[in-house]
C-alpha cells in the first residue's frame, strides 16, 4: 500500500486570475470540487466516506481497505490536501494519468501536486514525509504553460493565453475564462447570480452610495492546531479519526456558523428598516458568497455593513469549541472598501494583504488573536498594499487592529459622530498636517463642549498618539462607518 497526498498549486492566482466575478466564483467552486475528479471520474474504485464515518464515529482500519478489494480510500480531506491510501503504486499512477487528462478538460490549467510514500503503521511518520515529498515536488516538479503562443496569436490582456473561444455574446474568451464561465453556471443559479450587475445591485444608490467591501477572513494557526490534534497518537486509526473530526469542525466553526451569524446579522438590519426598505428595495442589506471553505471565507456586501458584517464573524467564531484544545479559534480579517466597478482581483489582492498585515502582527509573541485591517481603495490600485501602507499612511494609522482594539476604534467613531463631519475630517487632516496642527484642532473642538470628545481626549491624554492614529482611521471610513444615515 501507499499513502498519497494531493495539493492545487497557486490556488488563489488561479482563481484571481481574472476580474469577472463569474469566473472567479466558477474557479472557486472548481476548486473545491476538483479532488471530487480524482475520486469518481478516473475509471478506479476510490471509496469516499470519511464524512459519514466521521460523524457515526466509525474508526479508520487499514485492514477494513485490504479486505475491500477497492482500488483507494480516502482518508480525510483538510487544509487544501486530500489524502489517500492506494492499493499499490500502479494503481497511484493510473489514477494522475487519468486525473491530468480529466484536469486539461475540466479547467484547461489547474495545477495539482503529488507525493506517496510507502504505509507504515506510523501515520505521523508518513505524513511528515509526505509533506517533505511533496516540498520536492512542488520545487523541482516542471510547470509549463499548457500553451504557448505565436507572435500573431490574439491573447488575454491579463492572462497572456491564447484567446480561443467565444462567449454566448460573441466576445472572444480563453480556455480558462470558458471553462471557469462553464463551472459558474452548474454550480450556481439564477438566486445566487454574481456578475458586475449585480454588485450593483447590492449598493444603496448608484452613483450616491456605491461603496462595496470585499471582507477576505483566514484562520490563524491551523498548521500547530493540526500538529496538536494528533498529539499523543500514532496508529493510522487514532490519528485518522482525530483528523477527520477536525477537518469537520473547522468548516463548521470558521465558515458555517459564522456565515449563519452574518445573515442574522444583515436580517436584523433589514428588520429594523423595513418600512424604508418596503419603499426602496434597494435598500436592502445583503451579501454575496463568493468562497468559503475550510477555515476560509470572502464575501461582498456593502461597504457601510462591512464593520458589523466583521464583527457578526468573530462574535460568533469566540463562542466556538477550541479545534484543538489549549489554542483559541482565532482568524485575521482584510476589508477592502471600494467602488462596485472597480477591478475585483486588484481589490481582492488588496483585502487579502490587509489579512495578512493581521497575521503577521498575530505571529508575534505573545499576539496570538483576532486582527481585523481595512483599506479604503479611493482611486485606481497602483501599487501593492505594503508599499501604499507604507508611503502614504504608516505614520498616521493604528492598522491593523487587534479585535479588542477594534472595538474600542468604533468606541471612538461614535463618540466623533457628535462633532459632526466637518470637525472630524478637519481632525482627520491635522494629523497628516503635523502635531501642532493636531494638537490645535483638538483644542478647537474641546471649545465647542461636546461632552463626549472631551471626556474621550482626557481619557487618551496619557497616550496621545493612540488617540491620533485612531482618529485618522475614523477620518477615513467615517462616512461608510459612522456619518451615514445607515449608521444612525
Amino acid at each position: 500500500m501507499i499513502t498519497a497526498i494531493y495539493d492545487c498549486r497557486s490556488k488563489q492566482e488561479y482563481i484571481y486570475r481574472t476580474n469577472k466575478i463569474r469566473e472567479i466564483a466558477g474557479a472557486s467552486k472548481l476548486l473545491s470540487n476538483v479532488y471530487a475528479i480524482l475520486i469518481n471520474e478516473t475509471g478506479l474504485n476510490i471509496i469516499n466516506t470519511w464524512r459519514e464515518d466521521a460523524i457515526q464515529k466509525k474508526p479508520f482500519r487499514k485492514e477494513d481497505f485490504i479486505e475491500s478489494g477497492y482500488d483507494g480510500a480516502v482518508i480525510y480531506e483538510g487544509g487544501g490536501n486530500l489524502y489517500v491510501l492506494f492499493k499499490d503504486k500502479d494503481t497511484y499512477v493510473k489514477a494522475n494519468m487519468e486525473f491530468s487528462r480529466r484536469l486539461l478538460e475540466i479547467s484547461y490549467s489547474v495545477s495539482i501536486i503529488t507525493a506517496f510514500v510507502e504505509t507504515t503503521d506510523s501515520f505521523n511518520d508518513d505524513r511528515a514525509n509526505l509533506y517533505l515529498q511533496k516540498e520536492k515536488s512542488k520545487k523541482l516538479g516542471v510547470y509549463s504553460v499548457t500553451c504557448n503562443v505565436l507572435p500573431f496569436t490574439q491573447t488575454d490582456r491579463l492572462t497572456f493565453m491564447p484567446l480561443s473561444t467565444t462567449d454566448k455574446k460573441e466576445n472572444k474568451v480563453t480556455s480558462e475564462a470558458s471553462l471557469k464561465r462553464k463551472a459558474y453556471f452548474k454550480y450556481y443559479n439564477k438566486d445566487s447570480e454574481l456578475s458586475t450587475e449585480v454588485l450593483d445591485s447590492l449598493v444603496d444608490e448608484k452613483g450616491k452610495d456605491s461603496i462595496l467591501a470585499v471582507i477576505y477572513i483566514d484562520g490563524n494557526d491551523m498548521g500547530n492546531k493540526i500538529k496538536k490534534c494528533t498529539e499523543g497518537k500514532d496508529d493510522y486509526a487514532e490519528c485518522v479519526t482525530a483528523l477527520r473530526e477536525f477537518s469537520l469542525h473547522t468548516n463548521e466553526y470558521f465558515v458555517e456558523r459564522p456565515i449563519s451569524a452574518i445573515e442574522k446579522c444583515l436580517q436584523a438590519k433589514n428588520e429594523t428598516e423595513k418600512a424604508v426598505i418596503e419603499e426602496n428595495p434597494r435598500k436592502a442589506h445583503k451579501y454575496r458568497l463568493i468562497i468559503g471553505g475550510g477555515d476560509e471565507i470572502t464575501i461582498i456586501c456593502r461597504g457601510c455593513d462591512a464593520k458589523d458584517v466583521a464583527d457578526a464573524y468573530f462574535q460568533e467564531l469566540n463562542n466556538t469549541p477550541e479545534l484543538s484544545v489549549g489554542i483559541p479559534n482565532t482568524s485575521c480579517a482584510g476589508i477592502a472598501l471600494f467602488h462596485s466597478h472597480a477591478p475585483f482581483a486588484d481589490v481582492y489582492q488588496i483585502a487579502e494583504a490587509c489579512c495578512e498585515m493581521g497575521k503577521e502582527e498575530s505571529h508575534k509573541p505573545g499576539n496570538n488573536g483576532n486582527y481585523i485591517d481595512f483599506h479604503y481603495c479611493h482611486s485606481g490600485i497602483t501599487n501593492e498594499l505594503k508599499v501604499i501602507r507604507k508611503q502614504q499612511e504608516a505614520e498616521y494609522t493604528l492598522r491593523p487592529y487587534r479585535l479588542d482594539d477594534f472595538k474600542k476604534f468604533i468606541h471612538v467613531g461614535q463618540i466623533l459622530r457628535s462633532v459632526g463631519r466637518s470637525n472630524v475630517k478637519s481632525l482627520g487632516e491635522s494629523v497628516v498636517k503635523g502635531e501642532s496642527f493636531f494638537r490645535f484642532d483638538v483644542q478647537r473642538v474641546r471649545a465647542g463642549k461636546y461632552s463626549g470628545f472631551n471626556d474621550l481626549a482626557d481619557e487618551y491624554s496619557d497616550n496621545e498618539e493612540r488617540f491620533k492614529r485612531m482618529i485618522y482611521d475614523v477620518s477615513v471610513v467615517y462616512d461608510l462607518w459612522f456619518g451615514g444615515e445607515n449608521n444612525a
